[in-house]
C-alpha cells in the first residue's frame, strides 16, 4: 500500500524574481531582458522570455532552456503545430502540457498553471515557474546571484507487513547520512537540497511514528534534515538507492512469540536430495554487439524468477528484476554501447538484482532465457511503443516452450511483410499458420472488456462501454454488406465468468472465432495514459498473416480525425491466438481532452464503424480465400 502523506509543491513566491522582467496584464508579450541562474555550479541563462498575465513564460528552444533539461536528465518532447509538449523528467515522469490549457499533468497528478502554454511562431512557450516545479527545483535569491535550487520534492511512505519504508524524491542525487541516532530516533542530513515540506507528519506505521523536516545551511549549499521517531523496538536500516530515488526503511519490533504449554516436537529434515542452500548468484553482465543492435547478457547460477518492464518512448528505459538473486561483485553503472546509452546493476534490495538499461530511443526490445541465463536484445530501429511488464525463469524451473515464446515488446514490421506475400524475417512469434476458414463469410468482432472489467475510465466514461457501442455499430454494417458476424460480448458482460483471469477471459473471446471457423477477428479497445499528453489511433497485429489486414484497416482510419500512430507489431493475446487474420484496435485515448471528445461523439463512432468495416472491405476483396467466391 502506497500512501503519498507528503505531496508535490511549489514555490510561487519564486515568481518574485521576475519583477522587473513581467508586464502587468494582457496579451503575452516578449520580455526585454533575461534571467541568469546558477545551478550545481553552471551558469544557465534564459533569453526566450514571454510575459503573460503577470508570469514568465520560457521558449522551448531557449538554448538556457535545453541546457537545464540537459543537466537535469529530462527529455522535451514537441512539434511545430502540435498541441502537446511533454517534459520526461529523470525520475521518470511525464510532465503533460497542453497549449490553450491552464490544465496539466505531473504523472497520474492534475494541477493548474498561471496561465495557458501559447505558441509564437514556430516556438512553445511553457509557464516557467510551473516548470522548474515539475522539475522539482526553485529559484532562491542569494545577494546579487539567482540560484536554482534542487529540491526535496516528496516523501512516500509504503508499509509492508512489518516494515515502513520512506522513499525520497530530489531533483539531484540523494546521499543521506545519519547525523543524530538514538532515544528512538534517526535525523539524517539530505545535503545539496532544500524543501518546502517542513513540520512534523504523523505516520503511525510499522516501525515509524511521526517525520520532523526542517532546512539548514544556506542558499548556495542547503540541507534538509529529516528527523524520524520510531516505535520501541524498531530498526533502521542503511538508506539504499531505489533508480532515482533513496529508501529508508525501518523494521517494527517482532510480535511476541505466543506462550506454548509444552514442546513441540522437532520436525525431521528434509532429505539432503530436496533441499539446496547455494543461492542464487548474477555472476556477471555483459554488453556485445549483435546482428541488429546490442545483447546483453546476464550470467545467472542457479534457479530464479524475473519481471521486466518498459517504458514507452519519451521514457525510453527498460528493467529486470532478478528475484531471490545476489550480485557477485560491486554495482555497475557505465555507458554502454549504441542504441544504448547507459547500464546500471545493483543489489535493489536483499533478495533482488536489477539491471537497468536506458535506450537511445523508442528501441525494439527483446529478453529470453538463455543457457547461461538471460539475454536482452535491442535493436537498432525505433518502434511505436507502449508501457509493458511480465515475468518468467530461468535455471531448471524454465517452462517448456519459454526459450521460444520470450519477445516483451513490439518490434518494427519486417519490410514487405503484408499478408500471405511478405517475409517472415523478424518474426519472433507467431509463426506463419495455413489457417483457412471454414466459414469464409464470417467476421467475428471483440468489444474490448465488459462486466466486472470496465476498462479504463476517464469522466466517467468507461471503455466497456465504448467499444461495445462502437462494436454494434460495425456489426450493423456488415450485416447491411452481406456478412455474417458474431460477437464475443453483445452485452455488458464477462466473456468467461465475472472476476475471471486474465487468461481465461481472453482464451474465451478467441474461442469464440477459431471455433467458428471465421474469416477475420477484430477487437476494439479505446486507449489511455497516465496524462493527457498522448493521443491517436493504433493497430496492433501479433502474426505476419496480420499485416496486410492491419494495414488497409490503418488506411481507413487515418482519415478519422485522430493521430495515425500506424501499425505496431505486439504480443497481444487476442491476435496472437486467433487463427485467422487479426487486428486489435485501440482507437483513440480517454485519457487525451481532444480524442475523448471524439470518442463520446455517436458521430464519430459511427464513422470509425464506417472505416473498419470499407477496411474489411477492401482486405477482403485483395485477398479472397481460396477456391471461395470474393465478399
Amino acid at each position: 500500500m502506497i500512501n503519498r502523506f507528503i505531496a508535490r509543491t511549489g514555490n510561487r513566491a519564486a515568481l518574485a524574481l521576475f519583477a522587473p522582467l513581467l508586464c502587468a496584464l494582457g496579451t503575452p508579450a516578449l520580455a526585454d531582458g533575461s534571467i541568469t541562474a546558477v545551478y550545481q555550479r553552471q551558469t544557465i541563462r534564459f533569453t526566450h522570455l514571454s510575459s503573460s498575465y503577470g508570469a514568465s513564460a520560457i521558449g522551448v528552444e531557449d538554448p538556457g532552456f535545453a541546457a537545464l533539461l540537459k543537466a537535469t536528465g529530462a527529455v522535451l518532447t514537441w512539434k511545430p503545430g502540435e498541441r502537446y509538449v511533454l517534459i520526461t523528467t529523470s525520475a521518470p515522469v511525464v510532465v503533460s502540457f497542453a497549449l490553450g490549457d491552464r490544465r496539466y499533468d505531473v504523472g497520474p497528478i492534475t494541477l493548474e498553471a498561471a496561465f495557458a502554454p501559447f505558441a509564437r511562431g514556430d516556438e512553445a512557450y511553457l509557464p516557467l515557474d510551473d516548470v522548474l516545479r515539475s522539475l522539482d527545483l526553485a529559484l532562491r535569491r542569494d545577494g546579487p546571484v539567482t540560484i536554482l535550487q534542487p529540491q526535496l520534492a516528496a516523501l512516500d511512505v509504503r508499509q509492508e507487513g512489518n516494515r515502513t519504508t520512506l522513499l525520497a524524491h530530489a531533483a539531484a542525487p540523494l546521499r543521506p547520512r545519519v547525523v543524530r541516532e538514538g532515544d528512538g530516533t534517526v535525523t539524517y542530513a539530505f545535503d545539496g537540497v532544500g524543501t518546502t515540506l517542513t513540520g512534523t507528519r504523523q505516520i503511525n506505521a510499522a516501525g515509524v511514528r511521526s517525520v520532523q523536516i526542517e532546512t539548514s545551511g544556506t542558499v548556495r549549499d542547503p540541507r534538509t534534515l529529516v528527523t524520524v521517531n520510531l516505535a520501541p523496538g524498531a530498526v533502521a536500516e542503511a538508506p539504499r538507492e531505489e533508480e532515482r530515488d533513496v529508501a529508508l526503511a525501518f523494521d517494527g519490533a517482532a510480535p511476541s512469540a505466543p506462550s506454548i504449554a509444552q514442546e513441540a516436537p522437532t520436525p525431521e529434515p528434509a532429505p539432503a536430495a530436496q533441499t539446496s542452500s547455494a543461492p542464487t548468484l548474477v555472476t556477471g553482465v555483459t554488453t556485445r554487439p549483435s546482428d541488429d543492435g546490442v545483447s546483453v547478457a546476464i550470467a545467472i547460477s542457479g534457479n530464479a524468477t524475473y519481471q521486466w518492464h518498459r517504458l514507452r518512448d519519451p521514457d525510453n528505459r527498460f528493467w529486470v528484476d532478478v528475484n531471490g538473486a545476489q550480485l557477485q561483485g560491486p554495482p555497475i553503472e557505465e555507458g554502454a554501447l549504441a542504441p544504448l546509452t547507459e547500464i546500471r546493476v545493483r543489489q535493489d534490495d536483499p533478495t533482488t538484482v536489477r539491471v537497468a538499461l536506458t535506450l537511445a530511443g523508442p528501441k525494439a526490445v527483446s529478453v529470453a532465457p538463455s543457457a547461461s541465463g538471460l539475454e536482452i536484445i535491442v535493436g537498432q530501429q525505433d518502434v511505436a511503443d507502449v508501457p509493458r511488464s511480465g515475468s518468467g525463469s530461468v535455471g531448471s524451473v524454465i517452462s517448456e516452450g519459454q526459450q521460444n515464446a520470450a519477445l516483451v515488446t513490439p518490434a518494427p514490421l519486417a519490410p514487405g511483410a503484408s499478408g500471405s506475400e511478405g517475409s517472415d524475417a523478424g518474426w519472433k512469434f507467431g509463426v506463419r499458420n495455413s489457417y483457412v476458414p471454414t466459414n469464409p463469410r464470417l467476421i467475428v468482432l471483440d468489444p474490448g472488456h465488459g462486466g466486472s472489467d470496465r476498462g479504463t475510465i476517464h469522466g466517467g466514461v468507461a471503455e466497456a462501454d465504448l467499444t461495445l457501442d462502437m462494436a454494434k455499430r460495425l456489426r450493423d454494417i456488415l450485416v447491411a454488406r452481406g456478412w455474417e458476424v458474431k460477437m464475443t460480448r453483445d452485452t455488458d458482460v464477462d466473456v468467461y465468468a465475472p472476476n475471471d483471469s486474465a487468461h481465461d477471459e481472453l482464451q474465451a473471446r478467441v474461442d469464440v472465432a477459431n471455433k467458428a471457423g471465421a474469416r477475420l477477428f477484430v477487437s476494439i479497445h479505446a486507449n489511455a495514459f497516465i496524462n493527457s499528453g498522448p493521443y491517436g489511433t493504433t493497430c496492433y497485429v501479433s502474426k505476419p498473416e496480420d499485416v496486410a489486414f492491419a494495414r488497409i484497416v490503418e488506411s481507413r482510419l487515418a482519415a478519422d480525425g485522430t493521430k495515425d500512430d500506424g501499425v505496431v507489431k505486439s504480443h497481444l493475446y487476442v491476435t496472437l491466438h486467433a487463427r485467422m487474420p487479426a487486428v486489435l484496435v485501440e482507437t483513440a485515448f480517454l485519457s487525451n481532452p481532444s480524442d475523448y471528445a471524439l470518442l463520446t461523439s455517436a458521430a464519430w463512432r459511427q464513422k470509425v464503424a464506417e472505416e473498419i468495416a470499407d477496411g474489411i472491405g477492401q482486405y477482403t476483396r485483395e485477398y479472397p480465400v481460396a477456391n471461395q467466391p470474393a465478399q
